[in-house]
């Protein structure tokens, strides 16, 4: 069954009540009889996931194993209550995550903490390998979350890696999957561009051989009744009578697919062995890993090798143990990853007249009379298809366990995560067109570390017969510390990449580079508390101390409370459906440290000579020639470039939880509910000042108050079906829902201008943070009277974008814009199917989001041949607005934009709702003969599908709601895998 596990909402975490007769309970199923002290890490400890008060997520990561990701978080996308995961194609497997909602979104930081076996960190889990992640815990409440304090204000996710077990498996599990996605964009082949220009020439009323260079039309002169002939492509001719789209002779006309030119069929390839045994005091677990990604953008690439250790010792009749979990990769992605985005943005405005290569197959098509002065795209394929970087990642603890007497467990635990980055970018010169593009080489390194010690003492103990208290003691430090630098240079003997080092360029040098490092000490304490499984209370504090603060400001404090009723076991609570009800309410704090170390000192830096955006006789450089000799080196000064504040202090969110938990029917139908509300106060963030505050007024400030709240829900029912003839159907269904609402209660003036808005009467202060403002289209003019009866709009004519006069003034002007929507979904859910008959299993997973506006990006281009003059245009002008055509959406054709249509409005956003059918799989697990003949103890095949089908509300055009301006939008995944255990 793949779904979350709510706290105790699920059956596996149910605890049947003592003081009800076996008999009355019914026959549970197996899965619940053997889980029902599931133990989960909660943060330096473990609890019985029946006895987690907080809103606490567990996922069972075996039930998610089929799914082949860089990224184990892409898997659990809609699975989580409370939890809205973004995706893409992108190989690099990255993943965003929101938990519980955001702050002040680009102007703030807004990742959740991972804590990896008891090593936190803020990097992504791109890095690690998820066949060797066991368990997951997603901490959404700050009771649950506060134990890690001032890292903790975005929510905790808790991984646990795999231990060895009891009995000797050897392991292998292989998948292999190919990905395809056709983009819908339809950027128009050669004759009908040629077509579109004319169009929109015809309804400027100018002669079209004036409005592109590229064409020669041969047409009736007529603008009333105008009749296309023919078209010449190319205005220049060799003496072989050969036509040219340049002067010089070297591109013919061509009609290239630009998208197909840069896009393939991905694949991806995961394969995985390990090794495990346990016996004699003693536990081991092995793994390598091998994960290879080939993306939509030919050349796009990431690949991962990982290897894992993780074993552990009792010593001394089991009053010690010691052990360690170790991981270490190598990591390598291609830079085109990174430039998809450029790729695929030039794949759709590069003509498709302009040909890949030059006419002597030396050089590369690209700009000329007529064409926008963009790059080849195949071309900055070619250039960085051996452009690599690599990443080398040591992540793993060390630890010691000492028991001296009964229920006391004192820990020491030394945990590292390393990383080095390594990265040589070599650009050969080359010529696209009318472009040129000199050689150059950067090559960068840079590494950092954080070491974490934490020394932590609990103790469990019983008052009486049904007081249970269990007192958790700790403290912690980290130290984190990083380098980098770099050394460019250019001019190249040799185009060759293997004799492309820094000592071998002769022009243009350049050096660079810094460090940084910061301490974070923590002191916490916990107190759970349970009297006969009816009343459960938790305290939680936390104290933490960051030299990222001024000395006034470093040290915070969070605390928790908890509490839960387990009114099921009451003795009044008669009612035999009922297996299970708990109520829940919780109120704490965390914290955020996420600015630069430097945030409170100004910072001034040489500056020896800069160029400026607006004369080439003005230097804005620290330089100057002090003693007027006009030769040799110039004394440089410093120029200012932050300002330092010596007052800042922790951003803090307070939150408050009410939930509730309940399972029935003997423990077949499931569920849980929580309600939330937090408010985060001094969010860090960056200014925006004001040019008459100076050079330099930028700074790092509290800026603000932000509420998030909402509900969450999540729903199961596990049955089993018989069919007489055919048998027993295990069916599972699971859903989830959530509501998350965001609102900006407060910011500083310097703070207020980052956003939309007119700075007066209309700002972001008591709306999301992630409000749209801009205009309203309010269709097309239809005809000249339509014109002469709205406001005074420049540039109004028949077929125009006709904006609304909002304050009812009679003038369109920048006084008509308003917030019209934000990006934030209404609400996110998944709902899962599971059935298993004899050998087989089936599963169907639906993720989807409702509400919420989305960015139609490629609409400038796909409606328009005003707004990208020499670019590209899409299908979409083919059906543009005329006289004989007025019931079109888009826009009459035109080649000057007097109605400033690229202006922000709503014309460009769409509704982001999707439903998607995110998996759907069948698998096959062999028995008896089959494992006895191949000496194998476990088998399994399957076949899975992923993202193959997406339903959208009827008048959308964006193709992919879940990622419309993404380099790599989600494909269609189609995977064989095989699993066996000897």
């Amino acid at each position: 069954m793949a779904h979350a596990q709510d706290d105790s909402a699920a059956p596996s975490t149910q605890e049947v009540s003592e003081d009800k007769d076996a008999s009355e309970q019914g026959e549970e199923p197996a899965a619940s009889t053997g889980a029902i002290e599931e133990i989960v890490v909660t943060g330096y400890s473990t609890s019985a996931k029946k006895d987690i008060i907080g809103a606490a997520s567990v996922v069972d990561i075996g039930e998610i194993a089929d799914q082949p990701s860089g990224n184990v978080i892409r898997s659990l996308q809609g699975r989580l209550p409370g939890v809205q995961i973004t995706t893409s194609g992108n190989p690099n497997a990255k993943a965003l995550i929101r938990i519980r909602g955001q702050g002040l979104g680009p102007l703030g930081f807004n990742d959740p903490l991972y804590v990896i076996d008891g090593v936190p960190t803020l990097a992504g889990l791109e890095s690690l390998n998820p066949n060797d992640i066991d368990s997951i815990q997603v901490l959404r409440d700050a009771a649950t979350a506060s134990i890690y304090g001032a890292r903790a204000g975005n929510g905790v996710i808790v991984i646990t890696t795999k231990k060895g077990a009891p009995g000797m498996d050897l392991s292998i599990r292989a998948n292999q999957s190919i990905e395809q996605f056709g983009y819908n964009v339809h950027p128009l082949n050669t004759p009908q561009r040629a077509q579109a220009v004319f169009n929109a020439a015809i309804n400027d009323r100018t002669h079209p051989n004036n409005a592109s260079s590229l064409y020669l039309y041969d047409w009736n002169n007529d603008f009333d009744n105008p009749v296309l002939n023919g078209v010449t492509y190319g205005r220049f001719t060799d003496a072989a009578g050969n036509r040219y789209i340049d002067g010089a002779m070297t591109m013919q006309p061509a009609n290239t697919n630009w998208f197909e030119a840069v896009t393939q069929q991905a694949t991806v390839r995961d394969v995985n062995v390990s090794l495990s045994n346990a016996g004699e005091g003693s536990r081991f677990y092995t793994s390598v890993g091998y994960y290879d990604a080939r993306g939509i953008v030919k050349e796009s690439g990431f690949e991962r090798i990982s290897l894992r250790l993780n074993s552990d010792h009792s010593l001394f009749d089991d009053k010690v143990t010691i052990g360690e979990n170790f991981y270490i990769n190598n990591q390598r992605e291609n830079v085109v990853n990174d430039l998809a985005g450029q790729i695929l943005g030039l794949a759709i405005e590069q003509q498709s007249i302009v040909p890949i290569r030059t006419a002597d197959g030396k050089g590369y098509g690209g700009p000329t009379g007529g064409v926008t002065d963009r790059d080849n795209p195949v071309r900055i394929i070619d250039q960085n298809k051996d452009n690599i970087s690599r990443f080398n990642k040591v992540m793993g603890n060390i630890f010691v366990e000492y028991r001296p007497i009964e229920d006391l467990q004192l820990r020491s635990n030394l945990g590292i995560d390393y990383g080095r980055f390594y990265f040589r970018n070599y650009k050969r010169a080359a010529q696209a067109g009318n472009l040129s593009f000199l050689d150059s080489l950067n090559t960068s390194e840079s590494w950092q570390y954080t070491l974490v010690f934490s020394n932590t003492g609990e103790y469990k103990f019983t008052l009486g017969d049904d007081h249970n208290f269990t007192v958790l003691a700790g403290t912690e430090t980290i130290d984190f510390r990083s380098e980098n630098f770099f050394g460019a240079v250019s001019g190249f003997a040799s185009l060759n990449r293997n004799f492309a080092y820094l000592s071998q360029g002769t022009t243009n040098p350049s050096v660079g580079g810094g460090g940084d490092s910061w301490g974070l000490q923590s002191y916490f304490t916990k107190i759970d508390y349970d009297y006969d499984q009816k009343y459960l209370a938790s305290v939680t504090v936390r104290r933490d101390g960051s030299s990222r603060f001024g000395s006034n400001n470093r040290w915070g404090n969070f605390p928790s409370v908890s509490a839960g009723w387990r009114i099921s076991n009451e003795p009044f609570f008669n009612l035999d459906s009922i297996n299970d009800l708990k109520f829940r309410a919780s109120w704490g704090q965390n914290g955020n440290q996420e600015i630069s170390t430097g945030a409170t000192s100004t910072i001034f830096v040489p500056r020896y000579s800069t160029t400026s955006l607006f004369t080439n006789q003005q230097d804005e450089g620290t330089a100057y020639d002090l003693n007027g000799v006009n030769s040799g080196s110039l004394p440089s000064g410093f120029a200012r470039v932050q300002m330092g504040n010596e007052d800042l202090k922790w951003e803090t969110s307070t939150q408050t939880n009410l939930g509730l938990d309940f399972s029935m029917l003997d423990n077949q139908f499931f569920g849980s509910f929580d309600w939330f509300r937090k408010r985060t106060d001094d969010i860090l963030t960056l200014t925006k000042p004001l040019a008459a505050e100076g050079e330099g007024a930028l700074r790092v400030v509290n800026g603000g108050t932000i509420e998030n709240k909402g509900f969450e829900i999540l729903l199961g029912y596990n049955t089993a079906l018989e069919f007489d003839r055919i048998g027993r159907f295990d069916v599972s269904v699971s859903a989830n829902y959530s509501v998350v609402t965001n609102k900006v209660l407060a910011l500083p003036d310097d703070v207020v201008n980052s956003f939309g808005g007119d700075g007066q009467t209309k700002t972001i202060l008591g709306r999301s943070v992630n409000s749209i403002f801009g205009y309203y289209a309010d269709g097309l003019f239809q005809n000249q009277a339509e014109v002469e009866a709205h406001a005074t709009q420049s540039g109004a004519a028949p077929g125009r974008i006709r904006y609304r006069d909002l304050n009812g003034d009679g003038v369109i002007n920048d006084k008509d814009q308003d917030f019209f929507g934000t990006t934030d979904p209404d609400s996110t859910f998944g709902l899962n199917f599971d059935v298993k008959y004899q050998n087989w299993d089936f599963n169907m997973f639906w993720q989807g989001v409702h509400g919420g506006l989305v960015k139609n990006y490629w609409q400038g281009f796909t409606d328009f041949t005003s707004l990208n003059a020499g670019s590209n245009y899409g299908y979409r002008t083919l059906d543009a607005w005329s006289p004989s055509n007025t019931g079109s959406s888009v826009p009459a054709l035109t080649l000057v934009d007097s109605n400033n249509e690229g202006r922000e409005s709503t014309y460009y956003w769409e509704k982001g709702t999707y439903l998607k059918l995110r998996n759907l799989s069948v698998g096959y697990s062999p028995a008896g003969r089959v494992l006895s003949f191949f000496n194998l103890k476990t088998a399994r095949v399957f076949l899975q599908a992923q993202n193959i089908l997406t339903v959208k509300p009827s008048g959308t055009l964006i193709q992919d709601p879940e990622s419309p301006g993404s380099s790599f939008p989600v494909p269609k995944r189609y995977t064989f895998g095989l699993e066996a255990t000897f």
